[in-house]
């Protein structure tokens, strides 16, 4: 291991990766993205170097798409497992909360979080796993998960209100998650649901999408709808933005894929136009 860094890489390291895409103009736009796994990218090759394999940033993220498209100077502080506190107060993978990222000379923020709040792509795992015969898989406290659902909004709502406070003159855009089980189909093979659960995760989808549209219209900020724009490219459909619960090894199941990230990317990138 190289035992000294400079003051530069050492900044990167602890702060996010800045990515400076080629051709990028002196004095780009300064673009910090952060959130959950779902604006990370874990499992989509190839992951950005020199930052903690824990948070799976991939370069093929939706920031690093839209940083690409546009010129901008990005720090991407996204990491996986991170909730609304990850953002605001608490360290995560060796790194301080994603919020530290953001200056007054930041121009743009995106943001996708309050999944990890709620528990949501967790009881898909936990569901996943009892339902295919796995060892220690737990449990799913649906009473708790729908209690959270009833605060999220108020925690996604103080990410937006600190990002306005450190950067006034940022724009600030919120993409919700993209679909991940049928919003009307029985679940698929490689999607092990019983029908009950469906039903909840449905709504635990829809509920989340709410939360979030109604944190961006309360503090400001503009909603990348990427739920409703992905919902016929679930895990069960046939062009998937998702991967299934059976996903490929090295792959991350029920995250989005390269085709997902592409598509928030689009979303972004149409809006900032």
């Amino acid at each position: 291991m190289v035992k000294r860094m400079s003051v530069a890489v050492l900044a990167a390291v602890t702060l996010g990766l800045l990515v400076t895409p080629p051709g990028q103009a002196a004095g780009a736009a300064r673009y910090v993205a952060m959130g959950s796994s779902f604006a990370a990218g874990p499992g989509i090759p190839p992951q950005q170097p020199g930052t903690p394999a824990a948070c799976g940033r991939s370069t093929k993220n939706y920031a690093s798409l839209v940083a690409g498209e546009r010129g901008f100077a990005l720090t991407d502080v996204t990491c996986s497992g991170a909730t609304t506190a990850n953002i605001l107060t608490t360290g995560q993978a060796g790194q301080p909360p994603q919020i530290e990222a953001v200056t007054r000379e930041t121009r743009l923020v995106t943001i996708t979080i309050g999944g990890n709040d709620v528990g949501y792509v967790g009881s898909l795992f936990t569901y996943g796993c009892q339902n295919t015969g796995g060892a220690n898989c737990g449990q799913v406290d649906q009473d708790a998960v729908r209690a959270a659902l009833t605060t999220v909004h108020e925690k996604i709502g103080a990410v937006i209100a600190a990002v306005h406070q450190r950067a006034p003159r940022a724009r600030v855009l919120v993409a919700d998650y993209l679909t991940i089980v049928p919003r009307t189909a029985p679940a698929c093979d490689g999607v092990p649901l019983t029908p009950e659960q469906l039903a909840f995760e449905r709504e635990v989808a829809d509920r989340l999408a709410a939360a979030t549209r109604r944190a961006a219209r309360a503090e400001r900020a503009t909603l990348i709808p990427a739920a409703a724009v992905s919902a016929d490219h679930d895990a069960c459909a046939a062009v998937p933005w998702m991967e299934r619960y059976a996903a490929a090894p090295g792959r991350v199941p029920y995250h989005p894929n390269e085709a997902g990230m592409a598509a928030v990317a689009d979303l972004i990138t149409a809006r900032l136009r």
